[in-house]
């Protein structure tokens, strides 16, 4: 019974490489991937607001299993979004206030969590984004089984560590960082587009007009 730890980057991307992202929400990051890479709408966050941004720090445990998730936050960086396979499993909450006081700590920038949590009034009222499936007050499990640092899929999405991870009150969208470059200039196209429809809708234009939809035919 081990938790394995994979090689992590050593290098994150800076505030400069991330800078250009800020204004990138996570409907317009899926659209640009022709509406791939969005987390199961299940997962879901605790509270209305947040603008989460960072590079995920993979972590996979066994159903309600904590032992991964413990080792994840002590190596993790400032920047880091822990995204953790759970195994869609919300019987055992996996994450709770100690822990996520630990990741503010280490100035993390958001936890995602393909399971469950507890705790999450005083989750809500620290300063970190905090995605979750479900809500539960039944404690974790340690079975010291998992990963960190290795491929997972989350909400039903192919993630490594490393890749960028946006969510908003919208959900989770995931860019592979081997993608950042084109998906960033498709995601700079789509917003200059938003705001031409936003420009002509506003001088009355309808909609369908805009998109260039076939016209309604008459019932038969």
């Amino acid at each position: 019974m081990t938790v394995f730890l994979h090689a992590l980057p050593k290098r994150r991307l800076g505030a400069k490489a991330l800078a250009p992202w800020a204004d990138i929400r996570s409907p317009i990051a899926t659209d640009s991937m022709n509406k791939a890479n969005a987390l199961d709408a299940a997962i879901r966050p605790i509270k209305a607001g947040y603008e989460m941004l960072g590079q995920a720090l993979t972590v996979r445990a066994m159903a309600g299993d904590i032992t991964p998730l413990l080792h994840a936050l002590s190596v993790a960086q400032a920047g880091d979004v822990m995204v953790v396979d759970g195994a869609a499993y919300t019987q055992n909450a996996i994450l709770g206030g100690n822990m996520t006081n630990e990741a503010v700590r280490r100035g993390m920038a958001g936890l995602v969590i393909d399971g469950a949590i507890r705790d999450v009034a005083e989750i809500r009222d620290l300063d970190i984004p905090c995605f979750t499936r479900a809500v539960t007050p039944a404690g974790p499990n340690s079975s010291f089984i998992g990963d960190v640092g290795g491929p997972i899929s989350c909400g039903g999405v192919q993630i490594k560590t490393g890749d960028l991870v946006i969510g908003d009150d919208d959900g989770i969208t995931i860019v592979p960082k081997a993608r950042m470059a084109e998906v960033l200039a498709a995601c700079q196209a789509t917003l200059q587009a938003e705001g031409e429809w936003e420009r002509r809708i506003a001088a009355g234009e309808p909609f369908s007009d805009i998109l260039e939809l076939p016209p309604m035919e008459p019932a038969p």
